[in-house]
């Protein structure tokens, strides 16, 4: 095989997992399916995936543990940054296929003990490759915000600005944002995070202890 049918063929067999596994649930999604909807042989699925479990991780890690910030342009200040930053994880996370994958993720590690596992392996992983908490670090050294913890500070960034709307969409208790109503609401979690993590605020919390 080219390599340019290399790619196709991984591409193809990734998104008729994902659309299976949501149909039909992780269990009930068997390789002979996905080799049959994806018109190859099993054989050559085995080529590109050597088991079901190996499948589903190259599976999540492409399409929910991809890389949520791009590295900052260094001409731009520090605001700007981290607001280009949360706005391309929002368009990242609230694509629906993405959502709907989440969905059936969070179904199927409540009934399987090696999916649960699976999912604390990548997030470990994902957790501590994090380019925004390395980010957050590095504006912290340089005395432009104050934090005790990176990754700590990271959890609190997303649960202001993008966690919201996520929960919202995957328990469907919430019509979805249109771009507008959504900006607004990242640039108000913006603005209470960077405040929070002020020097100055940071001061006066000390102050009043």
């Amino acid at each position: 095989m080219q390599p340019h049918d290399d790619t196709d063929r991984r591409s193809t067999i990734l998104r008729v997992a994902c659309t299976l596994l949501q149909q039909q649930g992780y269990h009930h999604t068997t390789m002979d399916h996905i080799a049959h909807h994806a018109g190859m042989s099993k054989k050559t699925l085995y080529l590109f995936f050597p088991s079901k479990r190996n499948l589903l991780e190259q599976l999540l890690l492409s399409e929910l543990f991809v890389p949520l910030t791009p590295s900052p342009i260094p001409e731009t200040g520090m605001e700007d940054q981290l607001r280009a930053m949360v706005f391309q994880m929002a368009e990242i996370l609230l694509c629906e296929k993405r959502l709907g994958l989440m969905r059936t993720i969070i179904g199927e590690t409540n009934r399987s003990p090696s999916i649960q596992q699976l999912m604390t392996e990548l997030f470990h992983n994902a957790g501590s490759k994090t380019n925004i908490q390395n980010w957050l670090e590095v504006q912290k050294k340089a005395g432009l915000l104050h934090f005790g913890n990176a990754a700590d500070a990271a959890d609190h960034l997303f649960g202001l600005t993008i966690g919201g709307p996520i929960l919202s969409r995957l328990a469907h208790c919430g019509p979805a944002r249109d771009r507008e109503n959504l900006h607004h609401y990242l640039e108000e979690g913006l603005r209470i995070f960077l405040h929070g993590c002020s020097i100055r605020a940071s001061m006066t919390g000390m102050a009043d202890q």
